[in-house]
């Protein structure tokens, strides 16, 4: 498999600074930065590692001023990622295949959401209810602006269900989630279903609505369920951040592994990629990295390519998704 490894320049938009740095980072990520858009190949396919899932992989790592990256989310046109730094603080551009790497909101912490256009990122304002604040893209302009019609229906506070929005609503099927009590409910027609009570979290809609994913219980070891909307479980195992293919069928989620900290407690100690059919419950190992912590996969708007997030030394992946005979023996190592 081809890989590449880039460093995005240092050009930050307006000189931002990004916020308090993580602790020392990882030999790895000390290597002196490249020129924006250029790369640094590894040796061609003579000693190429055999065919897998993942091919023409690119890692991507951050700049002095954002050392550590994490929680990768494709633009609506597939050309580039909004990342966050450390604990999800900072909003940042990053450009794929070139590598640039822009900052948008230093200190921005919370959900971001892209317009359909691609040429916007939308906010919440802080403290503000109902109130958004919209980036331009092409030239950092910012602007206050109410609730835009494609963002999630969030359920009034005098309605009961404050925190609740609905994930999908249409063609007759809606999901309703309670992100205070982590409650899910379904509606297929007149048919309604619970599908969790409660602590449910991170759920994920299938792109048709006819499916739902969700995770249960501590990160480090939580559980992975999908199910239909009439309240059927497709299937139940270790998982988390599950993403889902363009297809409705198929989702890659990531499969964290338990450590003991120094302290006693429990936190990711490894984790790495599958891809799962819920049709039939085929999985396909699509990383074997013991050394790397691979999580938040988020898929392309075509399905072609998948980017995660390494939180071991805060780079980011992008690799094309491929589909055949050669990916059975195993994931990428």
């Amino acid at each position: 498999m081809a890989r590449w490894w880039l460093v995005p320049g240092l050009w930050m938009l307006g000189a931002c600074n990004a916020g308090a740095a993580p602790p020392d980072p990882t030999p790895a990520s000390t290597a002196a930065p490249l020129a924006g858009g250029s790369v640094r190949p590894e040796p061609g396919p003579a000693t190429a590692a055999p065919a897998g899932p993942l091919a023409d992989e690119r890692v991507y790592r951050g700049s002095a001023d954002v050392p550590f990256l994490v929680t990768p989310r494709w633009s609506p046109a597939g050309d580039r990622l909004l990342v966050s730094g450390r604990y999800g603080i900072g909003l940042h551009l990053l450009d794929d295949p070139g590598g640039v790497l822009r900052t948008l909101d230093p200190t921005f912490q919370g959900r971001a959401f892209w317009s359909p256009d691609a040429r916007r990122v939308v906010l919440p304002v802080p403290h503000a209810q109902e109130a958004f604040e919209a980036i331009e893209i092409a030239s950092g302009a910012r602007e206050r602006m109410p609730r835009p019609a494609f963002l999630p229906e969030t359920i009034p506070l005098f309605e009961g269900q404050a925190g609740a929005e609905f994930l999908f609503d249409a063609d007759g099927r809606r999901v309703l989630y309670e992100e205070y009590r982590g409650r899910i409910v379904a509606w297929d027609g007149d048919r309604r279903v619970v599908l969790a009570e409660m602590d449910a979290w991170g759920p994920r809609v299938a792109p048709d609505g006819r499916r739902i994913a969700w995770c249960e219980g501590h990160l480090h070891a939580a559980d992975l369920v999908v199910a239909a909307l009439d309240g059927a479980v497709l299937f139940r195992g270790r998982g988390a951040h599950p993403a889902w293919l363009p297809d409705g069928g198929r989702l890659v989620y990531a499969e964290p592994a338990p450590g003991v900290g120094y302290d006693g407690r429990p936190f990711v100690g490894f984790a790495d990629l599958w891809l799962l059919d819920v049709r039939d419950g085929a999985r396909l190992r699509l990383t074997d990295t013991p050394e790397s912590i691979e999580m938040e996969p988020a898929i392309s708007p075509p399905g072609t390519r998948l980017a995660w997030a390494d939180w071991r030394d805060g780079s980011i992946h992008v690799a094309r998704l491929v589909a055949g005979p050669a990916a059975e023996e195993g994931g990428r190592r």
